[in-house]
């Protein structure tokens, strides 16, 4: 699936496809967050998004592991959400059946939408808070829904920094709780797509390996996060996103 496509890419495509890697590295090192966000849209350009999704998931993976360790009380953090885990889990691996199963242009058509939606809802979204009595729906529902869209995009991070924001979560449990649920549905996404014979040996390296530009890019981030208004490149990321899902649209069209 992945070498496939990488192989038949000419050399200039190549080299732009591994610069989009390093830009992703360089978003995350800003944010801390948006790894997919950035790098699913770009990487589409490139190659069909069920190819830039397996591309992404190996680094999902592999930059989400230390952040949900580190801190200490990971199993109480657990245990606090498995309502929400258990219905990411089964949102993600629907959200895999379609990325596997569906027609391109319907794909395109859905995710170009669902691109333009996740801006929007990033751009203007208002913090509301849930109280205790609706986490206790409002988890499971926002856990499925971000498994759902994550399963086809990869994409499962937006929900859920809308559900922790409102659950007034402090900035340390934030990035350990969004690392857990990154893990988790990553790691879903990765063993469905497996299990499908979607990906093979070449293909679980060649993701693994996209972390090596994503490492090169975050260093830069990190050092642009001091130097930067954080409001003006969120909105260039946005901006991005949005592009992306309109050219989406265009190819399910046209």
């Amino acid at each position: 699936m992945i070498l496939h496509a990488i192989l038949g890419l000419p050399p200039l495509a190549l080299a732009a496809l591994f610069a989009v890697f390093v830009f992703g590295g360089i978003v995350k090192g800003v944010t801390g967050v948006g790894l997919p966000l950035v790098l699913v849209p770009l990487a589409a350009q490139f190659i069909d998004i069920p190819v830039a999704v397996a591309l992404v998931i190996g680094a999902q993976v592999a930059t989400n592991v230390t952040q949900a360790a580190e801190g200490g009380h990971t199993l109480a953090a657990i245990r606090a959400n498995w309502p929400v885990l258990i219905m990411l889990v089964a949102g993600t691996l629907i959200g895999v059946h379609v990325l596997i199963s569906i027609d391109r242009h319907r794909l395109d058509l859905i995710l170009g939408a669902g691109f333009l939606v996740l801006a929007a809802m990033l751009l203007f979204l208002r913090r509301v808070r849930i109280g205790e009595r609706a986490a206790r729906w409002a988890g499971p529902a926002v856990g499925f829904t971000a498994g759902v869209l994550g399963g086809m995009s990869a994409m499962f991070g937006p929900p859920l920094i809308a559900y922790l924001l409102g659950r007034g979560t402090d900035p340390n449990s934030f990035v350990k709780q969004m690392a857990i649920f990154a893990l988790t549905a990553s790691a879903t996404m990765l063993l469905a797509l497996g299990g499908s014979g979607t990906m093979a040996l070449a293909d679980f390296l060649i993701s693994a390996g996209a972390i090596i530009p994503i490492g090169l890019g975050m260093p830069l981030g990190r050092w642009l996060r001091r130097r930067i208004n954080p409001d003006m490149f969120r909105l260039a990321v946005l901006a991005i996103l949005a592009v992306s899902g309109l050219d989406l649209l265009r190819k399910a069209l046209y």
